[in-house]
């Protein structure tokens, strides 16, 4: 097995480590430093015996007594205690090289999981995507379990935003209805109901989903999903300075954080193409609905008028087409999409985002040109 290989490798690894603890040179011998002063010793005691300054039996006596000696440090330092430290630091090392891998090899033994197979990294990963949940299946046990238990409002509620992420939109409004009438009328269920009958109708705030925003806006006044649709409904029924009116005080109410900030502003600035600043703006505020119309129309038809022989301009395409559908003009809307179609068709990537703003507005199906 794998782990058998591993504890190898572990002692060959501990013993290339342990190996200078086996073979390290030997520190300096005691008895070899008394050997070389004797040997000293002995040849300075024959050379003064040739020179004359030491009679011979003094030399002779000096002599025998620094063999002695040189005798006896041999003994007492024998080759015996040198062999034996270096088999001691190699026992040493060999011991260490065996117990280290042996412990790690015991511990993996007692708290590893010596039996689990091998498992390469596809494996991995298509163990864990059987591990995570399936959706599409959690909602089918969820519909069974209405089928039995048709009174369980909170799995109506459940499931309505699968469906309706899912493109079934009679069943999302069906869920919708039913979690309101079971669990009872809140903001919120107002809200998801009126939502669904909104995406069912390609974008388009119907005549039922305005119905529930305005629940939702009496339930909680501040809502600011309710006051997102009904201004959107004001904008495509023609109702250009109401739809303003509702925004602008959606913003007004609306905390510096809030993430449809950015999209009410949005609306805004296609509801008037280029949204005036500063004392124009102040001016066209305060001009009355059919005069503050007048003036927004103004914007809209130069800006067609400009596309007319600038067409490549895709910002003010995705512009125009924001105007039109935010003014109810959807005639105007369509003749616009056809326009650009042509105007940026040597351009895919800008003809790409025209064809997603018209998906989005829900305009009519693409025509050939």
């Amino acid at each position: 097995m794998i782990w058998v290989v591993f504890a190898f490798l572990a002692g060959l690894a501990c013993l290339a480590l342990l190996a200078p603890l086996a073979f390290e040179s030997a520190a300096p011998d005691p008895a070899e430093s008394d050997r070389a002063f004797y040997a000293r010793q002995i040849a300075e005691i024959e050379r003064e015996r040739a020179e004359g300054r030491l009679r011979p039996e003094d030399a002779e006596a000096a002599r025998l007594e620094s063999a002695r000696r040189l005798l006896s440090a041999g003994e007492s330092h024998g080759a015996t205690a040198r062999g034996g430290s270096r088999r001691f630091r190699l026992a040493v090392a060999l011991g260490l090289a065996t117990l280290i891998p042996a412990s790690a090899l015991a511990l993996y033994l007692k708290i590893g999981a010596v039996e689990l197979a091998d498992q390469p990294l596809q494996a991995r990963r298509e163990q864990a995507a059987a591990a995570a949940p399936d959706l599409a299946q959690a909602v089918s046990r969820i519909e069974a379990h209405l089928a039995e238990h048709p009174d369980d409002g909170r799995g109506y509620e459940v499931v309505a935003p699968y469906y309706l992420r899912a493109g079934r939109y009679d069943e999302a409004i069906h869920a919708s209805e039913e979690a309101l009438r079971l669990l009872g009328e809140t903001p919120e269920r107002r809200d998801s109901l009126g939502e669904a009958f909104v995406v069912a109708a390609q974008g388009q705030v119907t005549d039922e989903a305005q119905t529930q925003f305005e629940a939702a806006r009496r339930l909680a006044p501040g809502d600011p999903m309710a006051g997102y649709y009904l201004g959107l409904a004001a904008a495509q029924q023609g109702q250009g300075a109401k739809a303003r009116e509702i925004w602008e005080r959606l913003l007004a109410d609306a905390p510096p954080e809030a993430a449809y900030r950015e999209i009410v502003n949005r609306q805004l600035q296609a509801l008037g193409v280029e949204a005036p600043t500063g004392a124009r703006a102040e001016a066209v505020a305060a001009l009355p609905d059919a005069e503050r119309m007048t003036v927004i129309r103004g914007m809209v038809d130069r800006l067609a008028s400009r596309l007319a022989s600038q067409g490549d301009d895709v910002e003010g395409w995705l512009k125009l087409l924001r105007a039109y559908a935010v003014l109810g003009e959807r005639e105007k809307a369509s003749a616009a999409l056809a326009d650009a179609r042509l105007a940026l068709a040597p351009k895919p990537p800008e003809a790409a985002r025209v064809e997603a703003l018209a998906q989005e507005l829900g305009l009519a199906e693409r025509t050939t040109p």
